[in-house]
């Protein structure tokens, strides 16, 4: 099978989720025997192939005043790139990633006559709201892409039910796929980490790992802060992400000092470092339609504190692969992480059964072949 990826983010481009997850599934594929094309974004036109996948990136204009029409300019760039490329090939399908693909996927479809799979991987209206001429633009664009395609795919169980009701998807059209981990890049890195750039030898780290945005929930783990150290004063927050960093620096410096540091963006190697040598990692994400940072953690025998909302309520397990606190709780996050400081065992014994779920439940190529399964039901 021959599916053509069109994505506005992929690697070494990336601004969140969607560029790790395009690559796994479509190596994975690649690994499977199919052969998926990638159309996406790049700095200049240029062709690469890396692990058995074909990947095209065009640019995008830099007149571009805001998101939506930067995503328009690219999307028609896409759209000539596909074109040109059905030329010498044929393609199976369309399957498009995020609202930003969408103008990009749809005009595919309509001009090569293909079958298309739209992947849901968040909501406008799950993210920021729809309080704005600009937001409702999105939150079409996201309807459309649920209208047109033969089959939509979610990334959450819960979060089917949203995209239904959001967009009035029939739900013989709704099909839930995980997330997934390459267990091969987690157990081939080194767990070798400069530590002390982080926190010294005694302290135990508590790792976040987010955008630095209200969604992620970075405020309601810095208000936990204080009680934290109450009762655990060796812990040391890092706060990986990048966004809204200053902001957040500021008001966790004046509640807990160097008790908290912020490295801002940290390269995918030294993070996975950082992740082995964590005692946990907290998501305190008030909106996570799957949330891929417990299946991270997990990958590394690292257990996760996390909000019972979204898709953690699966890629966590309360009490057997993590913690689950109320979302927006900072006496919860704050409770829920001092039980896991404070008994080491335990929360040792946490991170191996995560490991474990994680071998049984989230691996690539249980993903693949679920995903090429919904591809046979867009061709039929």
């Amino acid at each position: 099978m021959r599916p053509l990826f069109i994505t506005w983010e992929y690697p070494p481009y990336k601004a969140g989720g969607i560029a790790a997850h395009c690559e796994d599934l479509s190596t994975t594929m690649a690994d499977q025997g199919h052969e998926p094309v990638v159309v996406t974004y790049g700095e200049e036109e240029t062709t690469e192939y890396r692990d058995g996948v074909e990947i095209h990136r065009v640019p995008a204009t830099d007149a571009a005043t805001d998101t939506i029409s930067w995503a328009m300019h690219l999307g028609h760039q896409m759209e000539k790139k596909s074109i040109e490329l059905a030329k010498e090939k044929d393609f199976d399908l369309v399957h498009a990633h995020d609202w930003m693909a969408v103008p990009g996927a749809t005009g595919i479809q309509k001009t090569l006559d293909l079958p298309m799979v739209f992947t849901v991987h968040s909501t406008q209206k799950g993210r920021d709201g729809i309080d704005s001429k600009y937001q409702e633009t999105i939150h079409n664009l996201e309807w459309y892409g649920t209208y047109e395609a033969d089959e939509v795919i979610t990334v959450g169980r819960d979060f089917s039910e949203e995209v239904k009701h959001t967009y009035d998807v029939p739900n013989e059209k709704v099909n839930y796929i995980p997330n997934g981990v390459d267990l091969e890049k987690f157990d081939s890195h080194s767990s070798d980490l400069n530590r002390g750039k982080y926190a010294l030898d005694y302290e135990q780290i508590v790792l976040f790992v987010g955008r630095m945005y209200p969604q992620k929930g970075p405020g309601h783990l810095i208000e936990a802060m204080p009680k934290i150290l109450d009762q655990a004063p060796n812990a040391k927050f890092v706060m990986c992400g990048s966004g809204a960093t200053e902001h957040y620096k500021g008001i966790a410096k004046q509640q807990v000092g160097d008790k908290v540091h912020f490295p801002g963006y940290v390269p995918d190697e030294e993070l996975l470092s950082l992740m082995k040598n964590a005692k946990m990692t907290v998501a305190p994400s008030v909106y996570e339609p799957f949330g891929i940072v417990p299946l991270e953690a997990a990958a590394c025998e690292t257990p996760t504190v996390g909000s019972y909302t979204g898709g953690m309520k699966d890629t966590i397990i309360h009490e057997y692969t993590g913690l689950h606190t109320y979302p927006a709780d900072p006496g919860s996050i704050a409770h829920q992480v001092e039980r896991a400081l404070n008994d080491p065992g335990w929360s040792d014994w946490l991170g191996e059964n995560a490991r474990d779920r994680v071998e049984d439940n989230f691996r690539w190529e249980q993903i693949s072949a679920w995903t090429t399964g919904i591809y046979s039901n867009a061709l039929e």
